[in-house]
């Protein structure tokens, strides 16, 4: 493969930067890891949200996908995906949209009570409908020690004409929390051994239950997913410092930066300031040594970046505004107007803030 060359004259302003190379790399090493483990692959979109980006997972019509939000269902339906999940619980106010959607796609929809029965029984074209699992994250499910009530909404949901398929949707989200892979195995296992005792319990039989799991840690470093059908990872196409801390990824298979000009030069306080804020990088940070980082400075090169620069992180945000600490030996070869390449902590807010918009490299 040959060599790319990046013209760094060209990026004026804030610019979220994509490598082609090591995000399609990433895309691989997924989609051998669920075929070695058995498991259909269902990559979350919105991380990315780049119609770009998604075509390299494969073509459009073949790859069923997740995502976040209704329009972003609508960007990708739009674009020629075929299967969507929408892996958030059901907004009866989106009753129109969903209408629409369940009637161009393969539509699935995400609920957690059985109020959202009202909104099924109003869908004019059939969809799939998963039902939400807390397996210890907290943040949104039914606790997988109600059994009961899963039961009877899986039942419930089953009976109605405009609901095609069952199943159990389960997201891990408290591995973001661990660091190393044990404390990943610790979530996982947890987590996937909840959900069949889960399963042993409901009446309802599991030949007829799609079960969808799926985080990025666990998804890149565990190898096997017992008692699901699919894994729904999402982060993995970039990655970032958040997943480089809990121990998900490496450096070299980070594929997302953002290059931000310095405008001012501090000296006293050891300090650049660029060009590059809050709208760009969001309010997510990572703590180091007791204190909040929002992104992490890397080498530049020809091709793109190398590994991080020690000392130089970014570690204040204000709208457009962002403070970095930065090495003696650095301060003293910083220019106004100098790139620096950044690794945010949270690369799918990165790209929400840019709306899918990003130059591959």
């Amino acid at each position: 493969m040959a060599t790319k060359t990046v013209n760094w004259n060209t990026i004026s302003g804030p610019e979220v930067l994509v490598d082609s190379q090591k995000s399609k790399r990433n895309i691989e090493r997924m989609r051998a890891k669920a075929a070695h483990a058995h498991v259909a692959l269902r990559p979350h979109f919105k991380t990315h949200q780049s119609v770009t980006v998604g075509r390299w997972f494969g073509t459009p019509a073949d790859t069923p996908i997740a995502v976040s939000s209704v329009p972003m269902a609508r960007t990708f339906a739009d674009a020629g995906w075929q299967d969507i999940l929408i892996a958030i619980p059901l907004n009866p106010r989106q009753l129109p949209a969903y209408n629409r959607l369940a009637q161009e796609v393969k539509l699935g929809l995400t609920i957690e009570h059985d109020d959202a029965l009202k909104t099924l029984r109003s869908l004019q074209h059939p969809v799939d409908v998963y039902v939400e699992v807390d397996a210890g994250y907290g943040r949104t499910g039914i606790s997988w020690r109600q059994h009961e009530r899963i039961d009877a909404l899986l039942q419930q949901a089953s009976g109605l004409t405009s609901v095609r398929q069952v199943g159990l949707l389960l997201h891990a989200g408290n591995s973001y929390q661990m660091r190393g892979d044990s404390g990943i195995a610790q979530v996982h296992n947890e987590s996937l051994s909840r959900l069949a005792e889960l399963v042993e319990r409901l009446q309802f039989p599991r030949e007829q239950l799609r079960i969808s799991v799926g985080d990025t840690p666990t998804c890149s470093r565990m190898s096997e997913f017992p008692g699901a059908d699919e894994i729904r990872p999402g982060n993995y196409v970039f990655y970032d410092l958040m997943m480089q801390r809990i121990g998900a990824c490496d450096w070299q298979d980070i594929a997302l930066a953002v290059a931000c000009p310095v405008i001012a030069r501090y000296p006293e306080r050891g300090e650049v300031v660029i060009h590059g804020g809050a709208v760009h990088f969001s309010k997510d940070f990572v703590t180091i040594d007791g204190k909040p980082c929002y992104g992490q400075v890397m080498h530049m090169t020809a091709s793109g970046w190398a590994g991080p620069v020690i000392g130089a992180e970014l570690r204040g945000l204000s709208q457009e505004h962002g403070k970095v600490k930065v090495p003696e030996a650095m301060m003293k070869e910083l220019k106004l107007g100098d790139l620096l390449l950044i690794v945010p902590a949270h690369s799918c807010l990165v790209m929400d803030a840019a709306k899918g918009e990003c130059r591959v490299i």
